[in-house]
């Protein structure tokens, strides 16, 4: 029998340099964290409640966010010449991003408002645009589901993204419209 060795090598991009940007992003996350959930005062109106909406908020930008890179990247693949089913790929990944986020948004609003309101559910225009929105791209995601060729798939669910991106304006101003 004969011993056989193995080494085994890691190799690493990382650096010191992006070594302490990453630490000093994480002791940055979890102080925020930590102030805003437990350290910082009640609100003088909504109590303790408010800490929701440390959470509320962030998740709805970043839904948002998710839901423009969706748009981006399907523009980019129906409107590039070499069609690339990387950006279709980066669509349908951002979509799902997005309405987990856009879920969690709905999740922390409701609890904000029983807390606030005394109930979960107010039919107003925010609300109810929100919904609509979390609702239509998980549409959006069913599509993609459907059956056909990838570019089938990708020319239709990209077709689908440039309409319902526009709702994240009428959700955004609902409240003055």
């Amino acid at each position: 029998m004969t011993a056989t060795t193995s080494t085994t090598t890691s190799a690493t991009t990382a650096t010191k340099g992006s070594r302490s940007v990453g630490l000093a992003a994480l002791v940055g996350i979890g102080w925020l964290l930590a102030f805003g959930l437990w350290l910082s005062p009640p609100d003088h109106a909504q109590g303790e409640s408010v800490r929701i909406m440390y959470v509320h908020v962030p998740t709805a930008w970043i839904a948002y966010l998710a839901f423009i890179v969706t748009a981006a990247a399907s523009a980019l693949y129906l409107f590039t010449k070499k069609k690339s089913l990387g950006w279709d790929r980066l669509a349908g990944a951002s979509a799902e991003v997005g309405v987990l986020f856009m879920g969690l948004t709905l999740i922390s609003g409701m609890l904000w408002g029983r807390l606030t309101w005394g109930v979960f559910w107010r039919w107003d225009a925010r609300l109810t645009t929100t919904a609509f929105l979390f609702v239509s791209f998980v549409g959006y995601l069913a599509v993609r589901g459907l059956g056909g060729t990838p570019d089938q798939r990708a020319k239709r669910s990209g077709i689908l993204a440039l309409v319902l991106v526009p709702q994240i304006l009428l959700v955004h101003f609902s409240v003055r419209i």
